[in-house]
């Protein structure tokens, strides 16, 4: 399983709406409401980078998403 977190910043007075959209994209497990210059992180999770790159175009068609950024995750850490 390749997993990436997509920062995403959005329009102002959109995270409702943009939140909504992103709740039915399928290789969606996480969204986080952050405070910066970012307005939520997304946690994508898929089969191959064929399929992290497919989740990240559909975040990028949700309204109100002026901009990504993608960080693939190379090796997660558990305590």
């Amino acid at each position: 399983m390749t997993r990436a977190y997509i920062l995403t910043a959005l329009e102002p007075g959109v995270v409702k709406q943009a939140i909504s959209q992103l709740r039915i994209i399928n290789d969606i497990e996480k969204i986080s409401v952050i405070a910066g210059e970012y307005d939520i992180v997304v946690r994508v999770a898929a089969p191959n980078m064929e399929g992290i790159l497919g989740a990240a175009n559909k975040i990028q068609q949700v309204k109100g998403v002026k901009k990504t950024i993608t960080q693939v995750v190379g090796k997660e850490i558990t305590r």
